[in-house]
């Protein structure tokens, strides 16, 4: 059930990225200085986390638990990349929460993905 609500999550993020590229970048404390700009958070967030919430969903509905590994390795390394950040004086206020969704939903995978499947 966990997993469905990342995915949920994921897909959420996914929409906020793909349809209000502006709000969603602000909110990161990201400023557009282009209509480019804006298409990169579509394609670079946006499609991103849509693909992700449609693996979280395709492995739980196909009892694939094994196809989260993925999902859970782009999360733990934007963990770590939150770790670099805070190292280099980058991590403020407007990181705190995609920072906290990203380690919650890296544990959660993993831990999904490398369980047992039940012994028919």
């Amino acid at each position: 059930m966990a997993v469905f609500l990342i995915g949920g999550l994921f897909f959420l993020i996914g929409l906020a990225g793909l349809f209000t590229p502006e709000e969603f970048a602000s909110g990161l404390g990201l400023s557009l200085v282009s209509a480019e700009g804006a298409g990169s958070v579509r394609a670079m967030i946006g499609a991103h986390y849509l693909a992700m919430a449609a693996v979280c969903v395709f492995a739980m509905l196909r009892q694939q638990p094994v196809l989260l590994l993925p999902v859970a390795a782009i999360e733990l390394v934007m963990v770590i990349a939150r770790g670099v950040a805070a190292a280099n004086g980058e991590f403020g206020t407007s990181t705190l929460v995609p920072t906290i969704i990203e380690v919650v939903a890296a544990a959660v995978l993993l831990t999904a993905a490398l369980r047992r499947p039940a012994s028919k």
